[in-house]
């Protein structure tokens, strides 16, 4: 998530970047060209944030999907934008991913000796 809002970061200095270089090209005072503009330069960084977020909205949608599946778990997740797969924390401290994880729901890890023990029936 961090890395989303990196690239928020990145866009809104871009806007301002481009709007300071435009200045000094028109030969224009930058404040009081964003004083005078203000709609316009509040439109444009909008847009580019809104850009941003279509860009990245796969990885925003399966981080959001991640932290409801924690929050439902009562357990802390993270989702890995580097690995594309979200992370559920062991008592250790480490993350490992929530499909791959022993006893967690939703694993696909199964013992083999599952089906021949019954909680119901005690075996005499």
């Amino acid at each position: 998530m961090w890395l989303f809002w990196l690239y928020e970061f990145l866009g809104f200095i871009a806007v301002l970047l481009l709007v300071f270089g435009y200045c000094r090209f028109r030969g224009i005072g930058f404040w009081l060209f964003i004083w005078k503009h203000l709609k316009w330069v509040a439109l444009a960084v909008l847009i580019t944030w809104l850009g941003i977020a279509l860009l990245c909205r796969v990885d925003l949608y399966n981080a959001t999907h991640c932290y409801f599946r924690g929050e439902s778990m009562r357990a802390n997740t993270k989702y890995s934008i580097f690995l594309g797969e979200c992370q559920v924390e062991t008592p250790s401290g480490s993350y490992v991913p929530i499909e791959r994880a022993r006893a967690l729901p939703g694993s696909s890890h199964h013992d083999d000796d599952a089906d021949s023990t019954n909680d119901f029936y005690p075996i005499n």
